[in-house]
Protein backbone atom coordinates (compact mmCIF):
# COMPACT_ATOMS: atom_id res chain seq x y z
CA UNK A 1 0.00 0.00 0.00
CA UNK A 2 1.76 3.53 -0.77
CA UNK A 3 1.62 6.28 1.70
CA UNK A 4 0.98 10.08 1.56
CA UNK A 5 3.03 11.93 3.29
CA UNK A 6 3.14 15.75 4.38
CA UNK A 7 6.95 16.59 3.69
CA UNK A 8 8.66 19.31 6.24
CA UNK A 9 8.16 22.16 3.30
CA UNK A 10 4.42 21.52 3.20
CA UNK A 11 4.06 19.67 -0.14
CA UNK A 12 2.35 16.15 -0.06
CA UNK A 13 3.64 13.26 -1.61
CA UNK A 14 3.01 9.59 -2.58
CA UNK A 15 5.35 7.35 -1.29
CA UNK A 16 6.62 3.99 -3.54
CA UNK A 17 7.55 0.97 -2.34
CA UNK A 18 11.31 2.03 -1.20
CA UNK A 19 13.97 0.10 -1.93
CA UNK A 20 17.24 -1.02 -0.02
CA UNK A 21 20.23 0.75 -1.52
CA UNK A 22 23.36 -1.27 -1.28
CA UNK A 23 26.06 1.39 -2.18
CA UNK A 24 24.65 3.92 0.44
CA UNK A 25 23.54 1.13 2.71
CA UNK A 26 20.45 2.67 3.76
CA UNK A 27 16.52 2.54 2.43
CA UNK A 28 15.54 4.75 -0.55
CA UNK A 29 12.32 6.11 -1.03
CA UNK A 30 10.69 7.62 -4.10
CA UNK A 31 8.02 10.04 -3.69
CA UNK A 32 5.87 11.83 -6.33
CA UNK A 33 4.07 15.07 -5.78
CA UNK A 34 0.35 13.94 -5.05
CA UNK A 35 -2.35 16.14 -5.18
CA UNK A 36 -5.68 16.45 -3.31
CA UNK A 37 -9.26 16.43 -4.80
CA UNK A 38 -10.94 19.75 -3.08
CA UNK A 39 -14.66 17.91 -3.63
CA UNK A 40 -13.79 14.43 -1.92
CA UNK A 41 -10.49 15.34 0.41
CA UNK A 42 -8.90 12.17 -1.70
CA UNK A 43 -4.99 12.34 -2.33
CA UNK A 44 -4.01 10.66 -5.31
CA UNK A 45 -0.27 10.82 -7.11
CA UNK A 46 -0.06 13.68 -9.44
CA UNK A 47 1.00 12.35 -12.63
CA UNK A 48 3.01 14.83 -14.26
CA UNK A 49 4.39 15.68 -10.63
CA UNK A 50 7.68 16.23 -9.26
CA UNK A 51 9.12 13.39 -8.10
CA UNK A 52 11.80 12.84 -5.36
CA UNK A 53 14.16 10.21 -3.77
CA UNK A 54 14.50 10.66 0.14
CA UNK A 55 17.21 8.35 1.49
CA UNK A 56 15.96 6.44 4.69
CA UNK A 57 13.16 6.54 5.92
CA UNK A 58 11.06 9.28 5.42
CA UNK A 59 9.03 9.65 8.77
CA UNK A 60 12.41 10.36 9.78
CA UNK A 61 13.28 12.73 7.38
CA UNK A 62 10.44 15.25 8.31
CA UNK A 63 8.21 13.86 6.38
CA UNK A 64 4.38 13.49 8.28
CA UNK A 65 2.13 10.29 7.41
CA UNK A 66 -1.51 11.86 6.14
CA UNK A 67 -4.74 10.01 5.53
CA UNK A 68 -5.32 9.67 1.68
CA UNK A 69 -8.70 9.80 2.61
CA UNK A 70 -9.41 12.39 5.22
CA UNK A 71 -12.97 13.23 4.75
CA UNK A 72 -14.10 9.74 5.05
CA UNK A 73 -14.76 10.12 8.53
CA UNK A 74 -17.81 12.49 8.27
CA UNK A 75 -17.21 14.44 12.01
CA UNK A 76 -13.83 15.39 10.31
CA UNK A 77 -15.06 16.33 7.12
CA UNK A 78 -17.45 18.52 9.07
CA UNK A 79 -14.29 20.25 10.79
CA UNK A 80 -12.70 20.33 7.30
CA UNK A 81 -15.74 22.67 5.79
CA UNK A 82 -15.73 24.12 8.96
CA UNK A 83 -12.36 25.70 9.02
CA UNK A 84 -12.59 26.44 5.37
CA UNK A 85 -15.12 28.88 6.26
CA UNK A 86 -13.42 30.62 8.96
CA UNK A 87 -10.08 30.78 6.67
CA UNK A 88 -11.85 31.94 3.74
CA UNK A 89 -13.92 34.59 5.70
CA UNK A 90 -10.72 35.82 7.25
CA UNK A 91 -9.01 36.42 3.98
CA UNK A 92 -11.92 38.31 2.44
CA UNK A 93 -12.15 40.82 5.48
CA UNK A 94 -8.78 41.46 5.92
CA UNK A 95 -7.82 40.55 2.32
CA UNK A 96 -4.71 38.22 3.35
CA UNK A 97 -4.68 34.53 4.68
CA UNK A 98 -4.89 33.91 8.29
CA UNK A 99 -1.26 33.29 9.58
CA UNK A 100 -2.03 30.02 11.18
CA UNK A 101 -4.44 29.04 7.89
CA UNK A 102 -1.31 26.39 7.64
CA UNK A 103 -1.15 25.27 11.12
CA UNK A 104 -4.66 24.49 11.37
CA UNK A 105 -4.91 22.69 8.04
CA UNK A 106 -2.11 20.26 9.12
CA UNK A 107 -3.14 19.56 12.80
CA UNK A 108 -6.81 18.94 10.84
CA UNK A 109 -4.77 16.75 8.69
CA UNK A 110 -2.96 14.54 11.69
CA UNK A 111 -6.56 14.56 13.20
CA UNK A 112 -7.72 12.85 10.29
CA UNK A 113 -4.71 10.14 9.86
CA UNK A 114 -5.23 9.53 14.02
CA UNK A 115 -8.57 8.16 13.58
CA UNK A 116 -7.80 6.17 10.20
CA UNK A 117 -4.91 4.87 12.24
CA UNK A 118 -8.05 3.77 14.74
CA UNK A 119 -9.74 2.21 12.41
CA UNK A 120 -6.94 -0.01 11.40
CA UNK A 121 -6.15 -1.22 14.65
CA UNK A 122 -8.04 -4.82 15.44
CA UNK A 123 -11.14 -4.69 17.42
CA UNK A 124 -10.46 -7.42 19.22
CA UNK A 125 -6.37 -8.40 20.17
CA UNK A 126 -5.49 -11.90 20.65
CA UNK A 127 -5.89 -12.74 24.04
CA UNK A 128 -2.75 -12.64 26.21
CA UNK A 129 -0.67 -15.01 27.23
CA UNK A 130 0.51 -16.30 29.97
CA UNK A 131 -0.11 -15.32 33.60
CA UNK A 132 -2.30 -12.74 34.71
Amino acid sequence: MNRFLRGPDGRHWQEAVGRFDEESKQRVAELTAAVQDPATGRWTADRRGERITVTGIPDRAGYTEVSADPFHEPCIAHLYRLAAEVTADFEQQTGAPHPLAVDLANALEDVAMRTEQLRRRPRHPPPRRGRR
